[in-house]
């Protein structure tokens, strides 16, 4: 058994914790190892971690491709999908992360972690919901196991808090494991757009016409930012997590889809 995994969310979001929870849990019954990756999280940026659990030792570290990710917002997502084999798991938190998939080629599982955090009383805890997830539809640990990681990591805390964490576990675990929870996305042709938000600048969108125009029509606010002129050299997914606040998830799928029709 060897499964590498991609966390990959904002600063502040816990993915880092996650990943290091889940490679020390895994320690405990064969090889694993977590890597994380700091960024520019604390500037809004994304924050990311692989982790690698196998029952044989692990030669390296840095998977050249992971076979699952558990992204926390749509940046994040989009990004990540790049770092994936063909039919890799997506487990995506819906609350945040809700743009289209349009390359395909996944098996995603949608799952309202921030919404579920907070009926269960801290919204903190949706990492540890989507690592539920997880291990609900993969089975790459029992669940006792995890449950028992947490309890010892956190007994500290007090016993709240440890059944708080474990109550997450267990919600994100049925949702993972429920078959109707997974959608399987059939893989789409690859484009030979000249422009797209993975590739294109904010500088060149707002140097060419065409596209500056596009921008004008679906989200002119975007035009007063502050920050946009030292962003210019940001592909334009890298800049949308400091335009959140501008920008609606469908904002994102419409300027994507009309970008890509631009020659």
């Amino acid at each position: 058994m060897k499964y590498s995994l991609l966390i990959s969310g904002t600063g502040g979001q816990g993915v880092l914790s996650a990943g290091a929870s889940l490679a020390a849990t895994a320690a405990f019954l064969g090889y694993a190892t977590f890597v994380p990756w700091y960024g520019a999280a604390q500037r809004g940026g994304v924050a990311k971690c692989t982790v690698v659990l196998s029952d044989k030792p692990i030669v390296s570290p840095l998977p050249g491709k992971c076979m699952g990710m558990i992204a926390m917002t749509d940046e994040a997502c989009q990004k990540g999908l790049a770092e994936l084999i063909p039919d890799g798991l997506v487990i995506r938190n819906s609350s945040r992360a809700k743009s289209r998939i349009k390359s395909g080629g996944v098996h995603l599982i949608d799952i309202p972690a921030d919404d579920i955090a907070k009926e269960l009383g801290d919204i903190r805890m949706a990492n540890m919901i989507l690592i539920g997830a997880l291990l609900g539809y993969t089975k790459m640990l029992p669940k006792e196991v995890v449950l028992a990681g947490v309890t010892m990591k956190l007994a500290k805390k007090g016993d709240a808090v440890v059944k708080a964490n474990q109550n997450a576990i267990e919600r994100g675990f049925d949702w993972g494991a429920d078959p109707a929870n997974v959608k399987k996305l059939e893989a789409k042709a690859a484009t030979n757009s000249k422009y797209s938000i993975e590739k294109t600048t904010v500088g060149e969108i707002l140097d060419t016409p065409k596209l500056r125009a596009i921008v004008e029509k679906m989200f002119p606010q975007v035009l007063n930012h502050p920050l946009l002129e030292a962003g210019r050299t940001f592909k334009f997914i890298d800049a949308v997590p400091y335009m959140k606040d501008m920008l609606k998830p469908e904002d994102l799928d419409n300027f994507s889809d009309a970008l890509e029709e631009v020659e």
